[in-house]
């Protein structure tokens, strides 16, 4: 939780950026900007149910045993 106050502090003092790859689903409400996507042609916005984490965890979520049945087979 301190993380985030940190994250929060640097975001309202203006002058500094932070660039982080993270799958905290605290942190991807921390900020009023869109999330994006590193593609080969660089930095693309994207919506956070677009996002691949966003999509393993809804499958997770509907059907959990089925999920991880799914996951140990592959």
């Amino acid at each position: 939780m301190e993380f985030l106050k940190l994250l929060r502090r640097m975001e309202q003092s203006t002058i500094c950026q932070v660039v982080m790859a993270t799958h905290s689903a605290d942190a991807d409400g921390l900020s009023q900007r869109a999330p994006v996507r590193l593609s080969k042609y660089g930095l693309d916005p994207v919506a956070v149910e677009q996002t691949d984490h966003y999509k393993v965890m809804r499958e997770f979520c509907n059907d959990p045993t089925g999920f991880v049945e799914a996951v140990v087979e592959e």
